[in-house]
């Protein structure tokens, strides 16, 4: 990925949402102090609310999130609409390098894509051909991460218009189709958005089926749980003024994990718009998926400081693949005691 269309594309994404209404206040629910949470739709956020406990939980606490949902968190939160973003630990440099200033305080997801092709002969980059193409559904996002693994470990540049390695934007479910036809020699993809392609073993998971979190817990930093898509961010100086609210965010999102943990699979038959899933069939698959092959949700949303270490060496990728510059330091990190709702300590830099 080409920093500079990265670059080129959050700034339009800011400047065209700058004239959208705010929609602060509160909501019609008296005192309630509002949280603005731009998000994309997940099940588990559906069924704490669905459940109703988010309400029970807002009312007992005083405060309310309003979640702006949308698959563009990023453009949402770069036009100052938004508090909280949920964004990935390879995401947030880049928000820095734009002069947002940010700060981490709480996690949700770790990265679920793998790359697939229609070779077998091809189990990592390192055996792709020169100048072929790989599909991704974006030239940034979760491209970004996987661009810096292979650089570091198969020596290969993956980017939009490398002589190497280049990019082609496909939505994830026409991916396998332009793999089998030849157009992209491979493509990072969502597995619950192909579940037919790997359920009928027509793709090659590449990397022996392991998503880049999985690789970067083998590879760079063993045992490490992170490489996340999904943390919870704030720009500095609101975090700052509102730790109460952010303590509580990270109340509702610890509750949403153990109603996860406790009801997963009831969850993806409530919702399996979120799973891509049509049938019985890719019910089972993607059931099995999570409990034989990887459940990139996380225990708890609460960070540690071990965590906040194991988690730098995503910054340092990103930084050495040349996606940020050398002087776009370490985002800002803050630990919230889970029992108190303070912060306990601060890491930046």
């Amino acid at each position: 990925m080409r920093r500079g269309g990265w670059l080129v594309i959050l700034s339009v994404v800011a400047l065209a949402i700058t004239g959208c209404a705010d929609t602060g206040g509160d909501g019609g629910d008296g005192d309630l102090a509002v949280i603005r949470f731009t998000f994309a739709p997940d099940p588990a956020w559906d069924w704490v609310k669905d459940q109703g406990i988010l309400e029970e939980m807002e009312q007992e606490s005083g405060f309310r999130i309003i979640q702006l949902a949308t698959w563009d968190e990023f453009g949402t939160f770069a036009g100052g609409h938004a508090d909280v973003v949920s964004t990935g630990s390879y995401e947030t440099p880049l928000l820095d390098a734009q002069g947002v200033e940010t700060l981490t305080f709480g996690q949700f997801n770790m990265n679920k894509d793998v790359m697939i092709t229609g070779n077998p002969e091809w189990q990592t980059a390192a055996d792709l051909p020169a100048g072929c193409v790989v599909a991704s559904q974006s030239v940034v996002g979760n491209t970004i991460i996987w661009a810096s693994l292979i650089s570091q470990f198969d020596g290969r540049e993956l980017g939009e218009g490398s002589a190497d390695l280049g990019v082609a934007v496909a939505d994830y479910p026409v991916i396998p189709t332009l793999i089998e036809s030849g157009d992209v020699c491979a493509g990072i993809v969502d597995p619950t958005q192909v579940i037919p392609a790997m359920a009928s073993g027509e793709m090659t998971v590449m990397y022996d089926g392991k998503s880049a979190s999985q690789l970067y817990g083998e590879l760079v930093v063993p045992g490490h749980q992170g490489v996340n898509s999904n943390n919870f961010v704030s720009r500095k100086d609101w975090f700052e003024t509102h730790v109460p609210e952010a303590a509580f965010f990270l109340q509702v999102w610890d509750r949403a994990m153990q109603e996860w943990a406790a009801n997963r699979e009831e969850i993806i038959d409530t919702y399996p718009q979120h799973f891509a899933v049509n049938s019985p069939e890719d019910a089972q698959f993607i059931k099995d998926y999570f409990t034989n092959t990887f459940d990139w949700f996380v225990e708890s949303p609460y960070l540690t400081a071990e965590w906040i270490e194991g988690e730098r060496g995503v910054y340092e990728l990103v930084k050495a693949a040349g996606q940020v510059d050398d002087s776009v330091g370490f985002p800002a990190h803050a630990i919230i005691d889970p029992a108190t709702g303070e912060v306990v300590d601060t890491i930046e830099g």
